[in-house]
């Protein structure tokens, strides 16, 4: 009877370790991701085209990195991902408000 106990143990602890291993246990996935879109935003110049929006992303991720450094994993990776999302409707508001501009420029013929 304690021989099947161990072995019952034994399979426990070991999918146990297997399933905690695979877990990422920081934010540091979804800030890197934060951080890659925030990048993007800032290559078509979201920072004056979308300035609502990217602002707000930077505050996301700003907010995301201090809960990160205070071990607050759950709230971190909710701030980080909010932050990637503004930060890309932050490049895709930049993107349209250039089409709009180069379309209206060559309207206007320059």
């Amino acid at each position: 009877m304690s021989r099947i106990f161990l072995v019952l143990l034994l399979c426990f602890v070991l999918s146990s370790v297997t399933f905690l291993s695979g877990c990422d246990v920081s934010a540091e996935r979804e800030l890197k991701r934060a951080e890659k879109a925030l990048e993007a935003a800032m290559e078509v110049s979201a920072d004056a085209h979308a300035t609502e929006d990217y602002n707000s992303a930077e505050e996301y991720f700003q907010e995301a990195v201090e809960l990160s450094n205070d071990n607050r994993v759950q709230e971190a990776r909710a701030a980080a991902i909010k932050a990637k999302l503004k930060a890309e409707d932050a490049r895709n508001k930049a993107e349209e408000r250039m089409r709009i501009l180069e379309s209206e420029m060559d309207r206007l013929g320059r």
